[in-house]
């Protein structure tokens, strides 16, 4: 498969997005701020890895900058590891990358731009000040209070990058 022959080729033949996945992939393309909602199984934690995955792929491709980080945040390590880094390593194909486990990180190839997806807890967020990311997403953003949200969205930045994405799921009555 060609990735770079149209982001539609890694979306049809990898990510293989539901209808209502597809609707929140159109709406990160025109919003800065983008919440996925739904009821549990509905696909929220899947579309945000993989969001994530298209979204460097992109930043690359219009950029040509090598090495884009983004961030994966969950309110702690057992819930990054239930609901993401545990997937990850059944769904992402070799060809992609690799996941290095010291770093918490997934690493894209560099034919692919050696984007990397950061996966970090919310336990303080403080630990993040001078951090910096191209995308954010939060896996159940109900989860955290409003103050880390605001202090994330001073954390969305990135050299080069000027449509920089926050991105969320959450389930409904949070």
């Amino acid at each position: 498969m060609m990735i770079y022959s149209g982001s539609v080729d890694l979306i049809k033949d990898v990510i293989k997005p539901t209808p209502k996945q597809r609707e929140f992939m159109r709406a990160v393309n025109h919003h800065r701020y983008t919440l996925y909602g739904g009821a549990a199984g509905g696909g929220k934690s899947y579309i945000l890895r993989w969001e994530l995955v298209y979204l460097l792929l992109r930043m690359y491709k219009h950029t040509k900058q090598k090495g884009i980080r983004v961030g994966l945040f969950c309110e702690s390590y057992p819930a990054l590891k239930d609901r993401q880094i545990s997937k990850i390593r059944m769904e992402f194909p070799e060809w992609l990358g690799s996941y290095k486990e010291s770093a918490c990180e997934f690493t894209l190839t560099d034919a692919l731009g050696a984007g990397v997806i950061c996966f970090r807890n919310l336990d303080n967020p403080a630990k993040y000040l001078s951090s910096e990311f191209a995308v954010i997403a939060i896996d159940e953003l109900t989860l955290n209070d409003k103050s880390v949200f605001d202090f994330l969205r001073m954390r969305l930045r990135w050299v080069g990058i000027t449509d920089t994405k926050f991105i969320a799921g959450t389930n409904p009555g949070g």
